[in-house]
């Protein structure tokens, strides 16, 4: 099978490549920053890379054209809250504009499109566990645009006869991918001896980055997945305080607590509804919180002098 990764560079599209390889043939499509110090990677894994920009239609054009991909993983997106924030131009043309170039030739080169999105699409969570049909309010930035995203591609797929599977991911944690929440926990607490917390109360769903990959790879032969919409995230749900407890009590160093104030829009309470997911699924999701912490800290004492 061909497949074009859109984003394949990051944190989460080099765990997908490391899932798939060898087994198709794979090319990345990434901006330079993205691309920046990744050819190692990519020789390693025998991939071809297209240097480009999404929010350009001609240069998305020109990669469907070139590479006739069967399948297409988008992964690129404006992400973080305060990024998306701060710069909600770029957020809305990236992650938006930047999707409906991509959509529309999936469309029409008749590609499935598996697009990564996120829990943050529904805003505030409910009492209970928020299911995939759940209304959709987003309450900062980043949930918007990925909420529009998404509506672009429902509509491709009742205007154009688009094949899609829309992933909603709660919080993505594992060994690489630095500047990501846990992770960059982890490089302030060996690094710095303290941890930032914004809040500390809120109530967050952890899910490691392999379990995810397996999630996409299995999206693109599995046909139980087409047009569907899924929830993926973990068993666990836990506060941002008692992963930290738990963070130093794994790594063993005197660690001071630095409290901050909440980011704005951030979600208080959110605990997804995993039903359609292991329906669809099934085994997933396979590393459980504490094992997960492991391995990513893992990681990071065995990359520490190339993450300072």
């Amino acid at each position: 099978m061909k497949i074009l990764i859109i984003g394949g560079f990051g944190f989460i599209g080099k765990h997908v490549i490391e899932t798939i390889s060898p087994s198709h043939n794979i090319t990345v499509f990434s901006d330079p920053i993205g691309a920046e110090g990744s050819e190692d990677f990519a020789n390693q894994h025998k991939l071809s890379a297209i240097i480009g920009d999404i929010t350009e239609a001609a240069e998305i054009r020109k990669a469907f054209a070139t590479e006739k991909p069967d399948s297409v993983i988008h992964l690129a997106a404006l992400t973080g809250l305060n990024k998306c924030n701060q710069n909600p131009s770029l957020a809305f043309s990236i992650n938006v504009f930047g999707t409906y170039n991509v959509v529309t030739e999936c469309a029409a080169a008749n590609s499935k499109l598996i697009f990564i999105s996120s829990r943050e699409v529904y805003g505030e969570g409910n009492i209970g566990r928020t299911a995939e049909d759940a209304e959709l309010v987003p309450n900062n930035v980043y949930g918007t645009t990925k909420m529009l995203a998404e509506k672009l591609i429902v509509w491709a797929r009742s205007k154009f006869g688009l094949k899609f599977t829309i992933l909603r991911l709660t919080n993505v944690y594992g060994p690489g991918g630095q500047q990501y929440n846990i992770q960059a926990m982890i490089k302030s607490a060996v690094n710095d001896r303290t941890i930032p917390i914004f809040g500390g109360r809120q109530i967050m769903n952890l899910v490691y980055v392999t379990d995810v990959s397996e999630a996409i790879a299995r999206s693109l032969t599995d046909s139980q997945t087409t047009n569907g919409i899924f929830n993926i995230g973990s068993e666990e749900d836990t506060t941002v305080e008692e992963i930290v407890n738990e963070l130093i009590s794994q790594l063993h160093e005197n660690v001071t607590i630095q409290r901050m104030p909440m980011r704005t829009g951030e979600t208080l309470n959110f605990r997804p509804d995993l039903g359609r997911m292991k329906a669809a699924f099934p085994g997933l999701p396979r590393i459980p919180l504490k094992e997960g912490l492991q391995k990513t800290i893992s990681w990071y004492r065995s990359n520490a002098t190339t993450q300072r």
